[in-house]
């Protein structure tokens, strides 16, 4: 094997020296091409983005794959497409008509991204410039189908939201019919988001709707207190019902003798206190004034004694009643 290796290289080493020159400018010709067309051999596809191979000889896109991230090697002729897999958002502006026919200008901004699987069937039918050729037209006749469906309240305010799930939902299947994917049953373009930023109403509408909705809002705001209103009377008869209820079963239970025995028990827990107090003595079984309200025909002041001398002065006129005093 090596004797064989040296005879190749002998001849090869003597072939060049007798054909240096053409030996040489072959290399640099070589040395040129591969210099003049690395970037179309060496295709680094980056984070987030898939390509897509065209054969320039053999059958053009490769439909049913694509290259993932990376550097690629590929023969010049062909070429590589790279999509950006990620998240996708526009915005656009759209004219529309309403059911009762006026037209407002609605600004809408959509969230999609591509499917990985399509994206050859994406660059065979639509092309790099997919979101102009093929997206943003199928949103607009999307919007502008389900506008005409809706009245001009409706789509400023109540139904907004739902009128726009139907617009991305007919979105998908608008896109989904304008590419022929060979029976797949995953959409090419995923939309996953839509919402109107804005609504530009013709000059004086604003203003009515505004105040219609006003209006509106205020009568839900009485109807709101009507029912609270209800409510609290509702609450306040089981309230009244139970106190009544309550004052039944109490009153039967409240016997005098009980009251007496409670007022005995507070006359006890106030002699204990160490508080500086004073103590009207003089109702009904001896009971402290305060503690007796059965009492109600003895008097709370004393009438003033008449102006008497000598030894009738000595003699206390009124109510046996004793005033006592107790300090700490």
């Amino acid at each position: 094997m090596m004797a064989m290796l040296k005879r190749v290289f002998s001849r090869l080493g003597g072939w060049v020296d007798g054909h240096f020159i053409s030996a040489t400018l072959g290399g640099l010709v070589v040395l040129f091409l591969f210099v003049f067309f690395f970037g179309n051999i060496f295709v680094t596809v980056p984070s987030g983005h898939r390509g897509v191979l065209w054969h320039r000889f053999f059958g053009g896109t490769v439909i049913g794959s694509s290259y993932g991230e990376g550097t690629k090697v590929i023969f010049p002729w062909d070429r590589i497409y790279v999509y950006d897999m990620r998240l996708h958002q526009s915005t656009e502006k759209f004219d529309v008509l309403t059911k009762e026919g006026l037209q407002i200008a609605v600004s809408a901004t959509l969230r999609f991204r591509l499917n990985p699987k399509a994206i050859g069937t994406i660059h065979a039918q639509a092309g790099p410039n997919y979101v102009d050729v093929l997206v943003i037209p199928s949103i607009g006749a999307a919007v502008r189908m389900e506008a005409a469906k809706h009245t001009l309240e409706e789509i400023y305010s109540s139904n907004r939201n739902q009128i726009e799930r139907d617009v991305q939902a007919r979105a998908t299947k608008t896109i989904d019919d304008l590419i022929q994917a060979g029976g797949d049953a995953e959409p090419e373009i995923f939309v996953e988001d839509f919402w109107f930023r804005s609504i530009s109403l013709p000059k004086g509408l604003e203003h009515v709707i505004e105040d219609k909705l006003a209006e509106r809002e205020r009568a839900e705001q009485y109807a709101y207190i009507l029912q609270r209103e209800q409510q609290e009377k509702a609450r306040k008869e089981i309230e009244a019902q139970g106190i009544k209820a309550f004052q039944d079963i109490v009153s039967s239970g409240i016997t005098e003798s009980y009251l007496r025995w409670k007022g005995i028990d507070a006359t006890v827990k106030l002699a204990e206190s160490h508080n500086a107090k004073i103590v009207v003595f003089g109702g009904k079984d001896g009971l402290p004034l305060i503690l007796n309200p059965s009492e109600n025909s003895v008097p709370l002041t004393t009438p003033p004694a008449p102006h008497v001398t000598g030894a009738a002065a000595a003699t206390p006129v009124g109510p046996p009643s004793v005033a006592t005093p107790e300090r700490r």
